[in-house]
């Protein structure tokens, strides 16, 4: 397997990972995670984006701006639990430091790619 395709693979488990931690403290805060998936985007900040075009760099701009909208959903989360739910402002501060990594892992992709091409 290729570097970049482990980097995605563990982008995926990452991202696996941090729905269980949100499900857990959903949990934990005596209510109950949204289970089908197709109820998900009922409850998500960020619209998932089907992509358009199998274009290799069209779908990594479009991860790249998932990677953005969660950035902004964790920092605002972070902003308003900061002063009444310690245990959640670290769950997203830690879910937050992986979406920053992904952003960066995914655009520095698409500048090899970019690289490559010229």
């Amino acid at each position: 397997m290729y570097v970049r395709q482990r980097e995605l693979l563990q982008h995926a488990q990452e991202e696996l990972a941090h729905a269980q931690l949100l499900s857990d403290r959903i949990i934990q805060l005596g209510e109950t995670p949204p289970l089908k998936p197709e109820d998900w985007p009922k409850f998500s900040n960020c619209k998932y984006l089907v992509p358009t075009d199998a274009y290799v760099k069209s779908i990594l701009r479009q991860n790249i701006k998932s990677e953005q909208c969660a950035i902004d959903v964790y920092n605002n989360i972070m902003k308003f639990v900061s002063d009444k739910d310690m245990v959640t402002y670290h769950i997203a501060e830690q879910i937050l430091q992986d979406e920053l990594e992904h952003e960066e892992d995914l655009e520095n992709i698409l500048r090899d790619i970019n690289l490559i091409g010229k």
